[in-house]
């Protein structure tokens, strides 16, 4: 199963049998078989037939359409739930209950932060010339895992945000390093991306997320409602929790594309502060991280199904 990018202005796409049929300005240029597809993403004034949503949703494709100015979702059709609704009851149970979402958000914090700490010692590897700053981000990452190790330690739910934020500020304290000082990557900003390496990681962690949605729908969870983070309107909490340990994989991914130049300062464009990416950036983008990611979505589904496992525990 693959995934299929259109990323392209005047684009109509129709259901021509059991097959998608592409027509640029009326002109039909090529077909896709449905059942090669397991998602397709779209990107720009792209048309589509009322069929096409019937059709993708009938064969549990996925459909995620993303705003043609910035990185944003603005539409998503995930998959076929799962049909056991006793795991979303279980899950309603835990997030009405801190008790029982502590130990959760917890291990997610922790499995975080030891992702950071990995990256940053394969930096350190790669660049010795970076010794101090990615040492100095080590240590701060690595007290923190230590703390949050420490079985004795009684956290608060409140605290392990506040062991996120510090573990975060520590390690993009490193990881701002790594980028050329002409791409002017001084750390995470997101409304809008100034820089070409904000452009990325928004769009890489857009993609993720979407991965973590249809995780989330797959094993039969409700994606809007999250053991750490917050309800909040419009937000699938839940897939922001599957995809928060996945999050220092994204980044370790815009390093390489920048580090090997595959991106490069021509794929990019200002305008008036907000940082663009090209189409040729973005195909570029787009083809790495279908090349990259089929571990990262079997181990959302292993921890969805691990977690709807555990719900439904709750609700015995």
């Amino acid at each position: 199963m693959s995934s299929l990018y259109l990323d392209r202005k005047n684009l109509g796409i129709k259901l021509d049998g059991q097959a998608l049929a592409l027509y640029e300005e009326g002109v039909k240029k090529g077909t896709v078989p449905l059942h090669l597809l397991e998602r397709v993403v779209l990107r720009g004034n792209v048309q589509l037939e009322s069929r096409v949503l019937g059709a993708l949703s009938e064969r549990n494709i996925g459909l995620l359409v993303l705003s043609g100015r910035n990185t944003e979702a603005t539409a998503m059709l995930a998959a076929k739930s799962h049909g056991d609704s006793a795991r979303r009851l279980g899950q309603y149970k835990v997030s009405l209950n801190e008790d029982l979402r502590t130990p959760l958000a917890r291990w997610l914090v922790l499995v975080k932060v030891r992702a950071q700490q990995r990256l940053l010692r394969e930096a350190l590897a790669a660049r010795a010339d970076l010794r101090y700053p990615l040492t100095s981000a080590l240590q701060t990452v690595s007290g923190i895992i230590g703390q949050l190790r420490e079985d004795t330690l009684v956290i608060p739910f409140a605290s392990l945000r506040g062991y996120e934020g510090a573990a975060a500020a520590g390690y993009f304290s490193g990881y701002t390093q790594l980028f050329a000082d002409s791409l002017n990557f001084t750390g995470r900003k997101k409304r809008p991306p100034p820089d070409p390496v904000n452009v990325c990681l928004s769009l890489g962690y857009t993609l993720l997320h979407y991965d973590a949605v249809r995780a989330c729908h797959t094993v039969g969870l409700d994606a809007m409602l999250g053991f750490y983070h917050d309800v909040s309107f419009g937000r699938e909490s839940l897939a922001c929790d599957l995809m928060e340990p996945l999050r220092p994989l994204m980044d370790r991914w815009v390093w390489q594309l920048f580090r090997e130049r595959q991106l490069r300062p021509e794929h990019f464009s200002d305008d008036n502060g907000r940082c663009q990416m090209n189409k040729s950036g973005r195909q570029l983008l787009y083809g790495f991280y279908e090349a990259q990611v089929g571990p990262a979505r079997r181990l959302l589904r292993r921890y969805g199904y691990a977690l709807a496992k555990r719900y439904q525990s709750y609700n015995c």
